[in-house]
């Protein structure tokens, strides 16, 4: 059994529906062509020198700031679900006269965004809602990714929308994009998205799909393509994997997600992340283990058992004087896949039970 490739869900090509999403979300969504660049167009149409955003997050949220030339400040999470600390916002916006903030849900849990909300309307700050990890999730009635000024959600292998690339953002703000088209860049995205992940066990060489992603990824490093246009044939993939993801296709997702926090919700080892608001959308496993050492052996075990396994994200600064929670989650966060395949998730389980006795 090999679950050491995060495989995402299969999807039904369909077409892209934009008038159908701005329906039930109430938002004007505009494409671009990853998360980074929503952020990067949005901080764009502002005037702002310095944004408050959250310590434990992708790395990548810092690339549009570079670009931008805008100077991140970092904020504390909440330890129960790793959502952003509405406390430490509201310490850290008032110290350093903050009037913008991104704000995440984690892991497909929404964050505390009607409070934080309101927060940032009485103290009048922008707010971004960044939903990359949790478009779908609700909270009170409203999907994540339509709080506050401006939001936006992305597509990815590793994301409850799982595609090879691309986003939808919107914003109070006006948005004018001169757009630029890189077919290339998108086709080998696809193509290696294809071949590395959704078809990742058929008949392809491994040389065939290094080669690909090798390509993929040059393209991308040394083409600009934050201003891109949709490609014609990404519609139907983007609007398949949209379609399928709003109406319920990717379900065992949440049914997965209640066995697991049903078999190891007493562990001695880890505490399971779970939802503390609305609804969520869990698309990976993600415990807590009370120790950093233990986090790493578990990862350790579980790659040897060939399943797919890694660390959280890594803090985005050093200096955690102001970030005590954060402090006390590095190195402890871990993930793993969440696969359509019954045979598949009773291994890990098994495999999580082997460690859980062993340890």
């Amino acid at each position: 059994m090999k679950v050491n490739i995060f495989t995402p869900p299969k999807f039904d090509k369909n077409d892209l529906d934009i008038e159908y999403l701005n329906s039930i979300t109430k938002k004007n969504w505009i494409y671009s062509s990853n998360g980074r660049a929503s952020i990067y167009h949005i901080l764009k149409s502002i005037e702002v020198d310095k944004v408050l955003i959250p310590v434990y997050i992708c790395h990548t949220v810092l690339i549009p700031l570079k670009k931008l030339h805008v100077t991140p400040v970092f904020y504390d999470i909440d330890l129960e679900d790793l959502n952003p600390s509405l406390e430490s916002i509201k310490i850290l916006s008032q110290k350093y006269d903050i009037k913008v903030i991104l704000v995440a849900s984690m892991y497909g849990n929404p964050a505390n965004l009607v409070e934080i909300e309101k927060y940032c309307k009485e103290s009048n700050i922008f707010m971004i809602d960044d939903a990359a990890q949790s478009f779908g999730a609700k909270l009170d009635d409203r999907y994540v990714g339509t709080f506050g000024d401006a939001g936006f959600f992305s597509f990815s292998p590793g994301k409850p929308t799982a595609g090879h690339m691309g986003s939808f953002f919107w914003s109070e703000k006006d948005i004018n994009i001169v757009r630029s088209n890189h077919f290339l860049v998108h086709y080998f995205r696809w193509f290696d998205f294809y071949i590395n992940r959704y078809k990742i066990y058929t008949r392809y060489s491994i040389i065939y799909k290094k080669s690909v992603n090798l390509v993929s990824r040059v393209l991308l490093k040394f083409v600009n393509i934050n201003n891109d246009t949709i490609c014609k044939f990404e519609k139907k993939i983007l609007g398949g994997v949209l379609s399928d993801h709003l109406n319920g296709k990717f379900d065992f997702r949440d049914m997965f997600t209640k066995q697991f926090v049903n078999k190891f919700k007493k562990s001695k080892n880890f505490r399971i992340l779970q939802n503390i608001r609305g609804v969520a959308n869990n698309h990976k496993f993600v415990i807590i283990f009370f120790d950093s050492n233990q986090a790493q052996f578990f990862i350790k075990f579980m790659r040897e058992n060939s399943i797919y396994s890694s660390n959280g994200y890594k803090l985005l600064s050093d200096n955690l004087d102001e970030l005590p929670n954060a402090k006390i989650i590095d190195k402890c966060v871990v993930e793993l896949p969440i696969e359509n395949d019954e045979e598949k998730m009773n291994y890990i389980f098994d495999k999580v039970e082997e460690f859980e006795n062993n340890n």
